[in-house]
């Protein structure tokens, strides 16, 4: 956030104040962070400042917590010590059920805090809007492209302008089997992958806990196992145009050559420019 340009100052005295940027398209905000740092260079092309930065989850990530213990953690008690303190104000959440013994360790960062709740909760993962809106609610919007026909609210079936297409399928790494193991009593719970077993697939792994309070990093063993399946699968697509989805959006994809039809999760959205024109690149599982 900075105020405008005086004639008497340089971009250097300007951009030193900076500590929020907010990027927008064609009259619509994409994006929205914090300023990590930025660069002034001088060459033949001419002056260019560059400035770096991170989404606002960063204010969540770059703040660490003493330890606290909750017998029964609502949802307004974890926004009120790790979100709302870190001047994110904007959120919009469902209900969620309260998790009974909810520990926060000592040096767990206030992000930790709230997606170990969360997913403990409601199994539900925050996210960032574009305009800095924290949302903290299962599955995401679905994706509209400007150029398509469809009316608001509409799922987008992307496939006829796609540039280039990737679909991964990857086994390493993927668990048949998690085993989570208590070490103060011996019990275990387990959780199978039956698909993967189905395919012949082996790997098993064990992890240990200690005790029965729920850490904010604490995962049970179909959350580890839910883990490992995130990048089992992945399909890879560009597309003319930037900005055409965020993390979490659903997008329903048919690529015939691929034999690829249905509806994906945008993992990761990569937006850019060359000379070839704006491209959008998205990850999808």
């Amino acid at each position: 956030r900075i105020h405008p340009l005086r004639e008497e100052e340089s971009i250097e005295e300007l951009l030193e104040q900076a500590t929020e940027f907010r990027a927008t398209e064609k009259g619509r905000v994409v994006f929205t962070g914090i300023v990590d740092d930025f660069e002034l260079r001088l060459g033949k092309e001419g002056a260019i400042a560059e400035l770096t930065g991170r989404g606002m989850a960063a204010r969540l990530m770059d703040m660490q917590t003493p330890a606290a213990e909750y017998v029964s953690a609502q949802l307004e008690d974890i926004l009120n010590a790790y979100v709302r303190p870190c001047g994110i104000t904007k959120i919009e959440a469902d209900e969620m059920p309260p998790v009974r013994n909810f520990v926060v360790q000592t040096g767990a960062t206030c992000y930790q805090a709230l997606a170990g709740f969360c997913r403990h909760s409601a199994e539900i993962f925050p996210r960032f809007l574009a305009d800095g809106t924290l949302v903290l609610r299962k599955g995401g919007e679905k994706v509209q492209v400007e150029y398509t026909s469809l009316p608001p609210g509409s799922s987008i079936r992307l496939g006829s302008e796609i540039l280039t297409a990737q679909y991964v399928r990857n086994r390493y790494g993927v668990a048949a089997r998690q085993v989570l193991i208590n070490t103060r009593n011996g019990s275990y719970q387990a959780a199978d992958y039956a698909g993967f077993q189905a395919l012949g697939g082996t790997r098993v792994q064990y992890a240990g806990r200690t005790g029965d309070k729920i850490r904010a990093t604490f995962r049970t063993a179909k959350q580890r196992l839910d883990d490992t399946k995130r990048d089992e699968k992945l399909l890879y697509v560009t597309y003319p145009g930037s900005f055409l989805a965020e993390p979490l959006d659903q997008t329903v994809v048919s690529i015939g050559a691929l034999g690829i039809r249905g509806t994906f999760t945008v993992q990761e959205a990569q937006s850019g420019c060359d000379e070839t024109g704006a491209t959008c690149t998205l990850i999808l599982r």
